[in-house]
């Protein structure tokens, strides 16, 4: 049984070394572009190169990210980036970008490349289509339970899994959430995630009364899977992944150790205290834990109350006075510690500990102290440790990570000194300058010579083992035995980094030239759950409708049965994730075939995988992340939506470079999150038909109202408060070239979409429109996302 890669991040240097100190076996890191965390330090050229090599000096792998999504204006210098890295020898690359994917293949074939949890690849079908096309390993969903994540490694073994088993949760699906871009400019496909998500909102209804008050009701506990390590070996994982590109580098030795022994005491069949790991890393970050999804499709442990670190529970308020408290000790204490109450809205460093009368720099649990307080306590109360200094000092200061080496040393008379050094597959041989001379007082014998070529402390290597041949009565200095063995270790160094590295590139990349095309003729398209909007579209002469029947053929039929008396085309629409639902696709696409439909919209790869084998015209959808023209090359569909985040100078550039027709939103509530969490259900309890329905609202600190709405398969999708709103633009975006603009129905009422059709209908034929009345938005047509 191969052994499971602990795999730790590293958002500076300093971090990096405490991963591999506490003995990570890969890295993933940043550099200073195209990460999906752009708030980490990151690496420059220069450090990630150093980065490079203090890693495989020290046999740890060093990954790459390259996960977010690109402009077709980047490209240029993301492939000088890419030759970079290709160059200096980094073990892979991860990415989001399925056109950033398209191109590593073609041109650079053995750069291994492991694809992004941000990707959005939650079902087997979305792995066998990224297996296809060369991945290496795949970071799925963190939404997976551990039984999908079983069936899937289980059902395409040749291909790695990696999984998170620890670190904050994103509550949307990665590669999903909008939320960052179209409420602020900051998008998280892009690495620029403000992360609204840690903020205070409300639940209210329809009718606008406040059903839960200012919780931060999307705010997950942190991920801890250490105890069920065991279960994720044996479902065939081969990567666990620690999250923690933005924590500091105690966080990581703190994590990295625990997960290391945990793994290690799994294969020796050792006992582990895991209750023991668990407290430790919660005295360097807490804001709770919980298995995420391995065990529940809805997480029910969230941290409402605060998102920040909440440490661990330190001492009770047992009196106060005027000016300071006596508490009771839950643990121990020590001076320099952190200290909050219990909600981690006030808290102060310990400069002063009281027991018995005297300062003292460190208590003990059971102990009863007083402490000066700057934040108001009342008796009763408990106060949490948030800052450990002793915990934190130890972790600042590891025994650095080393490598066993073994030394053959010879001494002959009138022969230089001759060494070979083997570190695994790797051996340098080396001769001193001077040559051995018999001794006129003091000789070297084999103790004298083994201490002196020991002494590599400042090395990445310990001597394990050592062969030492010397003849008697010889002589030779002590500095030219110090020089023969640093220029053989400084030879094994360079040997190791130069065998990790490649040759130099300098890829000839072009993007796709500019076609010769004429598209003025502009198309509507209207997207819909809803049978009877779907009537009030045909009646209105819509042309494309998308359907998203649910899965329910015998409603498509009466679609399809409805829409025959007009000039629509009704084209089935699936949800954008497709976990259990993914195994009826196969005979809902052969039911889609019999009935004769032609057409039909794609919305997440697995789907992809399994509709190309079909002779379907296919439409590749919004939540796809079609944002260059590698991407619209990777599918050569019929149409692409392309994605909302791009500006209008954006999409026209793509346009221009392809024959396919391109399709953009203009119209409806964007969805901002798709989450198979539920803060409906998790506050007031189910309510699915008046969830599918928008009966349900986040409002947020400005007042903004942002509906909840089921996708039919009991997902959440958070929508935007703002309607997007771009009929008084539509004749600039005809001259961009697009085929189809696309109104987005979700919570509108009939009327309402009748009178959003109309007018969008009546300006596409130039007559002149009165904007009714409502809060609106350009999206990103304009503005673009950081």
């Amino acid at each position: 049984m191969k052994k499971v890669e602990l795999l730790a991040p590293a958002g500076n240097f300093e971090a990096l070394v405490s991963a591999v100190n506490e003995g990570c076996d890969a890295v993933y890191l940043g550099g200073k572009n195209f990460g999906a965390r752009a708030y980490a330090v990151n690496f420059d050229n220069k450090s990630l190169k150093a980065a490079v090599e203090f890693c495989h000096l020290r046999d740890v792998k060093v990954y790459v990210t390259v996960n977010t999504l690109i402009l077709n204006e980047e490209f240029k210098e993301l492939v000088d980036y890419l030759d970079f890295l290709y160059a200096i020898g980094v073990d892979a690359v991860i990415v989001q970008d399925i056109g950033v994917l398209k191109l590593l293949k073609e041109y650079y074939p053995d750069l291994k490349v492991h694809a992004s949890t941000q990707m959005t690849v939650h079902n087997l079908e979305g792995v066998q289509e990224l297996a296809e096309q060369g991945i290496s390993r795949v970071i799925l969903s963190r939404e997976l339970t551990l039984k999908e994540i079983k069936h899937i490694a289980y059902n395409y073994s040749p291909l790695e899994i990696e999984v998170f088993v620890h670190g904050a949760l994103c509550v949307s699906y990665s590669g999903q959430c909008f939320m960052s871009s179209l409420i602020g400019g900051r998008s998280g496909n892009r690495g620029k995630c403000a992360q609204p998500c840690r903020l205070k909102y409300s639940l209210v209804n329809k009718e606008g009364k406040v059903l839960k008050k200012d919780l931060h009701l999307l705010s997950m506990v942190d991920l801890c899977t250490l105890e069920y390590l065991p279960q994720l070996v044996e479902a065939g994982v081969s990567s666990f992944k620690i999250e923690g590109r933005m924590k500091n580098a105690e966080y990581v030795a703190s994590v990295v150790r625990a997960y290391r022994n945990a793994i290690d005491s799994f294969y020796k069949g050792d006992h582990f205290d895991y209750n023991k790991a668990i407290e430790e890393m919660s005295r360097i970050f807490n804001r709770g834990f919980s298995t995420g999804y391995l065990f529940e499709d809805k997480p029910s442990k969230m941290s409402y109350i605060t998102p920040k670190n909440t440490g661990v529970a330190v001492a009770k308020v047992i009196e106060t006075k005027p000016k300071d408290a006596k508490l009771q000790l839950i643990r121990d204490i020590a001076k320099g510690d952190g200290i909050s109450d219990i909600k981690g809205e006030n808290g102060q460093k310990v400069d002063v500990i009281i027991k018995n009368g005297k300062t003292v720099d460190r208590a003990y649990a059971g102990d009863i102290i007083e402490i000066p307080l700057k934040f108001f306590v009342q008796k009763g109360d408990i106060l949490n440790k948030t800052y450990d200094v002793l915990l934190n000092n130890e972790l600042k200061n590891l025994a650095p990570k080393k490598l066993p080496i073994e030394v053959y040393a010879v001494l002959k008379k009138s022969q230089p000194l001759y060494l070979k050094v083997k570190e695994g597959m790797h051996q340098v041989e080396t001769c001193s300058e001077e040559r051995a001379q018999p001794a006129l007082k003091t000789s070297i014998d084999r103790k004298f010579l083994i201490d002196k070529l020991s002494q590599i402390n400042d090395t990445p290597f310990y001597v394990d083992k050592i062969h030492v041949e010397v003849e008697d009565g010889l002589y030779m200095s002590v500095k030219n035995i110090k020089e023969t063995r640093r220029k053989a270790i400084e030879t094994l160094e360079k040997l190791k980094i130069e065998s990790c590295k490649r040759e130099t590139k300098r890829t000839p990349f072009e993007l796709p030239e500019f076609k010769s095309k004429n598209t003025k003729d502009v198309t509507l398209t209207f997207y819909t759950d809803k049978i009877n909007h779907l009537k009030i579209a045909c009646d209105l002469g819509i042309k494309y409708v998308y359907f998203n029947y649910k899965f329910d053929i015998s409603l498509f039929k009466k679609a399809l049965e409805w829409a025959q008396n007009f000039d629509t085309t009704v084209i089935p629409a699936f949800p954008s994730i497709l976990r259990e639902e993914i195994n009826d696709v196969k005979m809902q696409l052969d039911l889609l075939k019999y009935l004769n439909v032609k057409k039909v919209l794609i919305s997440n790869l697995g789907l992809y995988h399994i509709a190309k084998d079909y002779d379907f015209e296919l439409f590749i959808d919004y939540p796809m992340n079609i944002f260059n023209s590698l991407s619209v090359e990777y599918f050569k569909p019929y149409a692409v939506t392309l994605s909302y985040e791009l500006t209008l100078e954006q999409m026209k550039d793509i346009i221009k470079r392809s024959d396919v027709k391109f399709e953009a939103v203009v119209y409806g509530r964007l969805p901002l999150m798709t989450m198979e969490y539920c803060p409906i259900r998790n506050t007031i309890g189910c309510d699915k038909k008046r969830c599918e329905e928008g009966y349900y609202f986040l409002k947020d600190r400005k007042g903004r109202l942002m509906p909840l709405k089921n996708d039919g398969f009991c997902r959440i999708q958070i929508l935007n408060s703002d309607v997007l709103f771009m009929v008084q633009y539509l004749n600039q975006l005809k001259e961009a070239g697009l085929s189809f603009l696309r109104i987005n129905d979700t919570i509108e009422e009939d009327e309402e979409i009748k009178e959003v059709l109309k007018l969008h209908i009546k300006a596409l034929e130039g007559e002149n429109i009165q904007i009714p009345h409502g809060k609106y938005t350009k999206g990103h047509f304009y503005r673009g996302v950081l």
